[in-house]
């Protein structure tokens, strides 16, 4: 991976939010103009830039989705937890068939006006109208060219990408992508195919949807092809997830290679093979590619945050504190933030420093469940066990979502060695099969605590079994990936 050390000058970090629609402008324009309008930068590569997936994963703890008109005014509250040093805001109209898009490049940090874009045009020009603001708003003379000259192609790939957003396409994030949301996407992305072929985002979102029936082979195939007339970040993704679900950790890990040589400011892609060096334990590995990416994008929330959970794990704890309390400081109220200082502050053993952090985490709206679950092992490992059951039971009543069933796994798992310290076996059992059903299979069956029940034959049986799937599958589906 030697590409990954090269020396980088820092560059700025665009964030393009998905215009609000008004007038008669329907579902999925401000999605496609966004599209559009990132394309321009993605095309040019003189930026980093960040994906809407990545928005999606900031906009998923703060319950809000990619077409949420409250997007806007929240601005900057978005772009600052993504590391954005610019972002792109804007309305598009629809009136008498006339689309009007007015846009706007602001600076994250001071919030003052960096650029602006004003484009007309009839229905059929969506695209170009997109592109020529893109142009207009990063003042860049030529591109490219529009991602399609079709504008229900367009419209069409941006539902469809509005329906996948949720589903991670990180090393290990499981199939959640089912049901209406499924059917929603593979119609919208058949539709935009059918307007135009070539359309690269409409043939990435439909090889994640291929994926997500477990047609791998397919959507990877589909997803190169995706790529043939130029850069589509989501159709690198979505290579790389089936490369991944077929196993193939060579091809997962090129494709992703290749695409952070070709676009260096790719920040979702390095943020993959970061977590894929941490996932291997190899943190040595895990901390080059984090400081490439605050090479990339200096003062990164995200970046420094992992740096110092890399720092931690290599021992140099002081120096893991430091980073993550720099990270913090310019970030204050950032739940994600304080949950990964307080980590620190627990990785040195500083409980009484860690726990008013996580308390903090569980005052944000919504609550985040990860701090509840620190929060409960801090009480388990200082023997507080009716903190901690209270701590986990409140992990569980707010993990509520599709992704953070490995959250739900831990706690469960964690409430095990809870009533296994208060003697109770058949609870502990319990929770130790509730964990698997969460998808958990590295179980606590060796602490001490239920060890000394080994013989017992329901113990031996839910203990058994989850070995013998950590050893088929090699890890645990990581069901809360990172996606910043």
């Amino acid at each position: 991976m030697g590409v990954l050390v090269a020396v980088l000058l820092a560059a700025d970090t665009i964030l393009v939010l998905p215009l609000t629609p008004k007038g008669d402008a329907p579902p999925g324009a401000g999605i496609a103009v966004a599209e559009a309008i990132l394309d321009v930068a993605v095309q040019a590569n003189r930026d980093n830039f960040l994906t809407l997936k990545q928005l999606d994963a900031v906009l998923r703890r703060r319950d809000l989705r990619l077409d949420d008109p409250a997007l806007m005014i929240l601005a900057r509250d978005l772009a600052r937890p993504l590391g954005a040093t610019e972002v792109v805001t804007g309305d598009v109209f629809l009136r008498d068939g006339i689309w009007r898009i007015e846009a706007r490049r602001w600076r994250t940090a001071d919030g003052k006006l960096a650029g602006e874009a004003r484009e007309e045009g009839p229905r059929a020009a969506l695209p170009l109208l997109g592109q020529k603001a893109g142009l207009d708003l990063f003042r860049i003379g030529s591109s490219a060219g529009p991602m399609t000259g079709s504008a229900a192609a367009l419209e069409q790939a941006a539902i469809c990408e509005l329906n996948l957003a949720r589903q991670s396409l990180g090393a290990n994030a499981r199939i959640t992508l089912a049901g209406d949301r499924l059917k929603a996407a593979e119609k919208a992305c058949r539709a935009a195919l059918q307007a135009d072929p070539a359309l690269g985002l409409a043939r990435a979102g439909w090889a994640i949807t291929l994926a997500a029936r477990g047609r791998f082979a397919r959507a990877r195939s589909e997803a190169k092809k995706a790529q043939a007339r130029r850069f589509v970040p989501l159709a690198v993704l979505a290579e790389s997830f089936a490369a991944r679900k077929m196993h193939d950790m060579a091809g997962w890990r090129g494709v992703l290679e290749r695409a952070v040589i070709e676009r260096r400011g790719f920040l979702h892609a390095l943020g993959y093979l970061a977590e894929d060096r941490m996932e291997q334990g190899d943190d040595a590995a895990a901390l080059a590619i984090f400081d490439r990416y605050l090479q990339l994008s200096p003062e990164h929330p995200w970046a420094m945050g992992k740096k110092g959970r890399e720092l931690a794990r290599l021992g140099q704890i002081d120096e893991a504190i430091a980073i993550s309390e720099r990270a913090l400081a310019l970030n204050p109220d950032d739940p994600e933030l304080l949950v990964e200082t307080a980590s620190r502050y627990i990785d040195a053993g500083r409980d009484a420093r860690a726990q008013p952090l996580l308390e903090r985490a569980l005052q944000a709206t919504p609550p985040r469940p990860v701090a509840a679950l620190r929060l409960g092992y801090l009480y388990l490992r200082t023997q507080k066990l009716p903190d901690a059951r209270r701590a986990f039971d409140d992990c569980l009543r707010i993990a509520t979502r599709e992704d953070e069933a490995r959250t739900r796994g831990i706690a469960h798992a964690d409430l095990a060695i809870v009533n296994a310290r208060q003697d109770r076996y058949d609870d502990a059992v319990s929770e130790l099969q509730k964990a698997r059903g969460e998808g958990i299979n590295r179980l606590p069956c060796d602490e001490p605590e239920l060890s000394r029940w080994k013989d017992r034959p329901e113990l031996r049986q839910v203990c058994v079994a989850a070995e013998a799937a950590l050893a088929d599958s090699g890890t645990d589906d990581d069901a809360v990936p990172v996606e910043l």
